[in-house]
């Protein structure tokens, strides 16, 4: 089953773009084709601005009720003019025809990039201005960095007497790829006391071999996984050579953090971040383990 295509274009719909048009502050009218943007809007408080989204936008609950336009950065275009929209907002777009389309008619669009913490809390800061609630961007960006910063400390004060925990990443099975450096996963394996094994790979994901895997000899193994039940924690062990690895002679083999909160960079980003904290403080209590 070699869907990683399709899995990778989700994965990298996150990859820098530049923000086009300049919308007003009067921007009442929203609609989301991508997920995190939709978590991001209803985050800021500002769900009631809403009036379409994509298939793929599911969370908050309350998401589920906007009508949908269509897929996941490819509205049907007829559906989303039909709901008058002001300003539509996208990680990317698959055709970036869309974009002058969209310019025809006077709807004003955003193109967000949110690959990393940095332009995370940059699209709150511009949906909010966008719609002409700068104070609300500006309060969620506060109390998202004061967050971090307890979670940063936590973890500082735990590599007090214990090295950084080495983590192997794995995003999907056929072909076996993790995430590199520049990648909000790889942050958030960092954030909570680990270090990624594939920092030096800076294309935020990236295939690797068995053989590579096998020589990293990783201590951890954080599987995210967006589709439920394609491999299973028993799979790992019997890949050819991997019982060979500390992380599956150890069983410290992390899967039960709900994907989203690590694939999918938006507000929950750092959930994701302190659930993996508490995996690893839990499993390594004591130094040298």
């Amino acid at each position: 089953m070699r869907m990683v295509p399709v899995i990778l274009s989700v994965l990298l719909a996150a990859a820098p773009y530049l923000a086009l048009g300049e919308p007003p502050a009067s921007c009442s009218r929203v609609v989301s084709l991508s997920p995190n943007l939709t978590e991001l809007v209803y985050a800021l408080g500002l769900g009631d601005r809403l009036v379409g989204r994509s298939s793929a936008c599911d969370f908050p609950a309350e998401a589920k009720t906007v009508p949908v336009v269509g897929d996941f950065g490819r509205p049907n275009w007829e559906a989303l003019q039909a709901l008058n929209p002001d300003l539509v907002i996208a990680t990317s777009v698959e055709k970036p025809a869309l974009l002058k389309r969209l310019e025809s008619v006077g709807i004003r669009h955003l193109l967000l990039p949110c690959e990393g913490w940095g332009q995370l809390l940059d699209a709150a800061r511009t949906v909010s201005q966008a719609v002409g609630a700068p104070d609300a961007g500006e309060r969620w960006v506060r109390d998202m960095d004061a967050r971090r910063d307890a979670l940063e400390a936590r973890t500082k004060a735990w590599l007090a007497s214990r090295s950084r925990i080495r983590v192997y990443t794995e995003v999907w099975g056929d072909p076996i790829t993790t995430v590199g450096g520049n990648s909000f996963l790889g942050d958030i394996v960092t954030l909570a006391g680990g270090e990624n094994i594939a920092t030096r790979f800076k294309m935020p994901y990236v295939h690797v071999s068995s053989e590579w895997v096998i020589g990293e000899n990783p201590e951890v193994i954080l599987r995210a996984y967006m589709l439920p039940g394609v491999s299973t924690l028993a799979d790992v062990g019997k890949r050819p050579g991997w019982g060979a690895i500390r992380a599956v002679q150890t069983g410290a083999i992390c899967t039960n953090i709900p994907p989203d909160w690590l694939l999918r960079p938006g507000p929950r980003l750092l959930d994701g971040a302190e659930a993996f904290a508490d995996w690893l403080q839990a499993r390594f209590k004591h130094a040298g383990e």
